[in-house]
């Protein structure tokens, strides 16, 4: 799944599905899928935690990928800036509708300007039995 405003599944017509990933089709799909990813709008946590809680069975590990703390709630904003203060505001109203018991891994790529980003989702990641990881500056 990828997320912005909404979220979808990278390969077209699995909404809500497990695919297997030993299947070499699957995953060169899901390749495919990402790779004609841009970014586009706002970032929404509610959408993309939306998806683990209908997901059955639930997952047993989420990996994230973020570059910050979201910028969208449950419903699009319109116009404007989003302070750090309402970006810490989303987040948290995200994590509180988050499936209990689903570990969540976050790989952090910074962006500048968001300094409780690092802090908050290493929290999500004591929370739910997951981890944080970010890369160095010089990386790669």
């Amino acid at each position: 799944y990828y997320f912005n405003t909404e979220a979808h599944p990278v390969i077209q017509g699995t909404d809500n599905q497990w695919l297997e990933s030993g299947k070499t089709e699957n995953l060169d799909a899901a390749i495919a899928g990402v790779k004609s990813l841009c970014p586009d709008g706002g970032t929404s946590l509610n959408a993309a935690f939306d998806v683990i809680r209908k997901l059955n069975p639930k997952p047993d590990s989420v990996v994230l990928l973020t570059d910050g703390l979201p910028t969208q709630g449950g419903s699009r904003k319109r116009g404007g800036t989003v302070t750090g203060e309402e970006r810490l505001r989303l987040f948290n109203v995200a994590v509180k509708k988050l499936a209990s018991h689903v570990p969540i891994n976050t790989f952090l790529f910074p962006v500048e300007g968001d300094p409780a980003a690092a802090a908050s989702y290493w929290e999500l990641a004591i929370l739910t039995n997951g981890s944080f990881i970010t890369p160095s500056r010089d990386w790669p």
